[in-house]
């Protein structure tokens, strides 16, 4: 059985934010799954790669690895959905 809360006081540098967090946060920081970071900032410090194998299913370790989309690509996304709002609203005449 893994102690799922080992390594939360470790802390490092956090690439994504640009200060130090614990691990702790890590394990949390996308809506409550681990960052997709988590085995790039992790590794050095702990044995990350045995930990998320232990602790989660593949199906969670795929799902919270996968890399979120671009901010240019969601940027996009926003503008469309505000041009197709906006276009909406003037065929009801509002």
């Amino acid at each position: 059985m893994v102690d799922k809360n080992k390594f939360d006081s470790e802390s490092g540098y956090c690439r994504m934010l640009g200060h130090e967090v614990t691990f702790s946060y890590c394990k949390v920081a996308k809506s409550g799954s681990p960052c997709f970071k988590i085995m790039d900032c992790w590794f050095e410090r702990i044995p990350i790669e045995d930990y998320i194998t232990k602790t989660y299913s593949k199906e969670q370790i795929d799902k919270f690895l996968e890399k979120p989309p671009s901010k240019i690509t969601t940027l996009y996304d926003l503008i469309e959905q505000a041009k197709q709002r906006a276009k909406e609203k003037n065929q009801q005449g509002v």
